[in-house]
């Protein structure tokens, strides 16, 4: 037979064990902390126009700016392409243009995701 004090420590292990850990209050508290610097942040920008239009041309020139490099990225790929395609034998350039169409396809389309 279970003594009591067996018993009481037993529900008292189980009590704790059932507590969420340490580290998940320091997560939560971590977040709570980020909203409300992001609240403080928005009120400052809020009120300063002058700062929320900086921010906003700093938005779009950094958007202008990651438009361009996927610009320049196609423009080597296509230089690319057509280098190889030039030293390719005839024999395979249609195959390889295939290929070529194909790869740089889901190239596109994976830096059009991670675009919008």
């Amino acid at each position: 037979m279970i003594s009591v004090d067996e018993r009481i420590e037993s529900r008292l292990k189980n009590i704790v064990r059932s507590l969420p850990s340490e580290e998940l209050y320091f997560e939560a508290i971590r977040d709570i902390i980020k909203d409300l610097i992001k609240e403080y942040l928005r009120k400052e920008i809020n009120q300063n126009a002058e700062l929320k239009k900086s921010i906003s041309e700093g938005l779009r020139m950094y958007m202008e700016a990651k438009l361009m490099e996927y610009n320049s990225m196609a423009k080597m790929a296509k230089v690319t392409a057509s280098l190889s395609l030039l030293a390719a034998p005839e024999s395979v350039k249609d195959e390889a243009i295939k290929d070529f169409a194909s790869v740089f396809q889901k190239e596109i389309e994976d830096i059009i995701r991670k675009t919008f």
